[in-house]
């Protein structure tokens, strides 16, 4: 049975998480993300994976596409109860991690507009790599990583991370997975933070109806898919 973890239990452990670290960050609370900062996450959330993912860029994806498309599959994830926000003490969203169980969320069920289909097939092959059997509360997967440009460069999102896995660890979730497109997330979880990718996808390589709507991007080449025990 999964174990839901009390708000207060969540501020001690994000307080005994920034005294073990020694995060310079030490004014931001990690709580789990509820309804008060869904809006202000929300907006953090689309404009960072607008104007800073290459997948979006390639797609020529606007903030108000991006919005219309995003809002429901977002909300189901935040309603799953295991998203984490980062806020600091005057309250301001300083970041966000969506996570969801990917026993729910593997294949997409919403209707996807033509300029989302090719970077939904791109997931979807990606994820389809993953060969682990797996029920419902085993695997969590981190959908969505943004941090406001304020606290750039700071341990946020290592810290977020943290704070999130030994959320899913007293969950009873065995394995995390995430999608990562960056140069930044990809070193990050491999290289810090010991992360092994199970599966990747050159995205000179990916076609999707006869095109390669990802062949411009070289930085980095790939999509990985990487996996942790917990």
């Amino acid at each position: 049975m999964q174990k839901r973890l009390h708000k207060t239990d969540w501020w001690v452990f994000s307080r005994a998480l920034t005294e073990m670290t020694g995060s310079k960050t030490d004014k931001i609370e990690i709580i789990t993300l509820r309804d008060l900062h869904f809006a202000q996450s929300f907006e953090l959330a689309t404009d960072v994976f607008v104007h800073g993912s290459s997948l979006h860029k390639a797609l020529g994806v606007t903030l108000l596409e991006y919005c219309d498309y995003l809002r429901p599959s977002f909300a189901a994830m935040v309603d799953e109860g295991l998203s984490t926000v980062a806020v600091d003490s005057s309250g301001e969203v300083m970041g966000c991690l969506i996570w969801a169980d990917f026993f729910n969320h593997r294949y997409s069920s919403q209707k996807t507009p033509d300029k989302f289909k090719p970077l939904v097939a791109l997931t979807e092959a990606l994820t389809a790599k993953y060969t682990r059997s797996f029920a419902r509360g085993e695997v969590m997967l981190a959908d969505m990583a943004a941090v406001a440009q304020t606290a750039a460069g700071q341990g946020l999102y290592q810290r977020m991370r943290l704070a999130a896995e030994a959320h899913a660890r007293m969950r009873g979730f065995r394995f995390i997975l995430s999608e990562l497109s960056s140069v930044r997330t990809q070193h990050v979880l491999l290289n810090k933070m010991g992360h092994k990718a199970v599966a990747e996808i050159a995205f000179a390589q990916f076609e999707h109806e006869g095109k390669r709507p990802f062949a411009a991007i070289d930085s980095p080449p790939s999509l990985i898919l990487s996996e942790c025990m917990l």
